[in-house]
């Protein structure tokens, strides 16, 4: 990943419109998962600039993995307790450690995403649970994923074939940020058509406070249909996947 895209995100994962729905989508989804548990043991790896790390603090005891030291360096500025300097796909703990990994954003960074999802199955606890979110579709691929450091984007049988070639059980399958998928589509596609070269934080772009607001409200409707079902396309996707036994298949039709 570019050094310069932590900036970016460092700068704009408070108040843009993506990462506030995103927080919201997911503590509505950590309510039905792991809410009035016990503090779990939480690790997020590829914590990036600790914005998430936040969320996952009102469920556990949370630590953050990170491979770019620019990363350690802006967590420690938030007064982030438990971090890591190390590689996703070789992670620093001991096994069945973990009541929950998070992977969020973090597999399409990873030359070799299946040796990073064993590693996150073998520091999980037997019951675990593993949350990934990843870029979905390839005909999305734009100029933002190469500065960013993806590999890849993924389909939802893609992942679920990772995801099961790991030795972990999916229980929930689902794409979101499907009500605005329309307008990230059209306008990846006209730029590409166009062949725009972006700058390196224009996927980020804030926009005017109004239609920041707007847009992050839209996003957020999902919240709900993320936690309790599934939606059949959209720019991101989400699994849920345990080291035991699948808890629930609400995503299968």
């Amino acid at each position: 990943m570019d050094p310069a895209a932590y900036e970016v995100v460092h700068e704009l994962e408070e108040s843009h419109w993506h990462f506030v729905a995103r927080r919201r989508i997911l503590s509505r989804l950590f309510d039905e998962l792991i809410g009035g548990s016990d503090r779990p043991r939480i690790l997020d790896v590829g914590c990036g600039t600790g914005g998430t790390m936040g969320l996952l603090e009102q469920y556990g005891d949370v630590t953050g993995i990170d491979i770019s030291p620019k990363a350690m360096k802006y967590c420690r500025e938030q007064g982030r307790p438990r971090l890591c300097l190390a590689d996703g796909a070789q992670l620093p703990f001991a096994e069945n450690t973990f009541d929950l990994v998070t992977a969020l954003d973090l597999l399409e960074h990873l030359e070799d995403e299946s040796t990073g999802l064993v590693e996150m199955r073998r520091v999980l606890k037997e019951d675990g649970l593993l949350v990934a979110v990843v870029p979905a579709y390839m005909f999305l691929w734009s100029d933002f994923d190469r500065f960013a450091g993806h590999y890849r984007r993924y389909a939802r049988e893609d992942l679920k074939h990772r995801v099961q070639a790991a030795g972990l059980q999916v229980a929930k399958l689902s794409y979101f940020n499907t009500l605005l998928f329309p307008v990230v589509w059209g306008v990846r596609t006209a730029k590409n058509l166009m062949g725009a070269r972006r700058s390196s934080g224009s996927d980020l772009d804030m926009t005017g406070k109004g239609l920041n607001g707007l847009l992050a409200r839209i996003f957020s409707l999902e919240s709900g249909l993320i936690a309790r079902g599934s939606l059949p396309f959209g720019v991101s996707l989400l699994c849920v996947a345990t080291k035991g036994s699948a808890r629930r298949e609400s995503d299968e039709p």
